[in-house]
This record gives C-alpha cells, sequence and structure tokens, in this order.
C-alpha cells in the first residue's frame, strides 16, 4: 500500500515543520543563561568598617543595588549579610535607605548582639518601592551607650523584585 500525497499538502508540512524548528531555534537561541540575581541587584564589599554608639545611623559604604520596578511599583525583598562583631552591652542594629530618603526599618532590625565571637549575621526584610529606578543602600548603627562599638566586614546585599 502506498500513500500518495499531494504536492501542496506535502508543501504545507514542510512549512509547518520548518516554522517549528525554526520557531525552537529562536527561542533556544534568546534564552540566556539563568541568573537568580542579576548584576546591578547584587553588592559585595570585604573591608571592615567600624561605627560606635555616638554615630547614630551610618551608611554601609560599598554596599548598593538598584531596583528598576519599571512601571509599577512592588515589594521588594532585601537581604543582607555580614561577619560582625559588637562590644558587650550593645547591639547592631539594621535598616535601609532608598534614594535620599530616610533610614527605614521595615522588618528586625537587631543584627549583631554581643557574642565572644564574630559571627555572620543575616537580615532579610520586605520593602515596598514605588515604580521607577531607585537605590537601596544599608545603614547600622550601634545601639548601647557612648563609647560602645561594632565592626562589620566581609557583607554582601542582594534585592528581588521578581522571579520567574
Amino acid at each position: 500500500m502506498s500513500l500518495v500525497v499531494s504536492r501542496s499538502k506535502r508543501a504545507a508540512v514542510i512549512s509547518a515543520v520548518t516554522a517549528l524548528v525554526a520557531g525552537v531555534g529562536v527561542t533556544y537561541g534568546m534564552m540566556s543563561d539563568a541568573e537568580a540575581i542579576p548584576p546591578a541587584k547584587k553588592s559585595c564589599a570585604f573591608n571592615a568598617l567600624e561605627n560606635s554608639a555616638a554615630n547614630g545611623w551610618r551608611a554601609v559604604s560599598g554596599s548598593w543595588v538598584t531596583v528598576n520596578n519599571g512601571a509599577s511599583g512592588r515589594y521588594v525583598v532585601v537581604n543582607f549579610n555580614a561577619d560582625a562583631g559588637v562590644d558587650s552591652s550593645a547591639e547592631i542594629r539594621v535598616g535601609y535607605r532608598m534614594d535620599s530618603g530616610s533610614v527605614q526599618t521595615p522588618g528586625a532590625q537587631n543584627f549583631a548582639n554581643h557574642t565572644e565571637f564574630w559571627q555572620t549575621r543575616h537580615s532579610m526584610v520586605v520593602m515596598w518601592v514605588p515604580s521607577g529606578t531607585h537605590a537601596i543602600q544599608p545603614y547600622w548603627r550601634i545601639s548601647g551607650a557612648t563609647g560602645k562599638n561594632g565592626v562589620i566586614a566581609s557583607r554582601c546585599l542582594t534585592a528581588e523584585a521578581y522571579t520567574s
């Protein structure tokens, strides 16, 4: 038994298969490596920063990220971690500043209490970031009596506005 296919049907099938293969090829070719956190939304620094209770809020220098929400605002997950040490009877507090606004404390603030040795600490907060492009920077202060000091080092900051 032989199968006879008209020239027009064969041309239609070949065109459909060619379009499918081309579509898959274009889709595969346009895909880039998956990256959970784009470069502008991550920042790491490895020098040590010192602060004292008398200074109040200070910027965590070398750590800031840019978030572009386009035409709509959304909640952004901000993660900050660092190796930290602080004097006894003192705490390190963490807040976040967006653009040139005031320091916000949208989540847990107590970043570190005194321990015998430094420890890696982590803060995760959820911040409302309006539409457009905004810079987010962590700030820190020492909560304690005058003369109490703290140090942070080897720190990273990330911000994720949405995932797919």
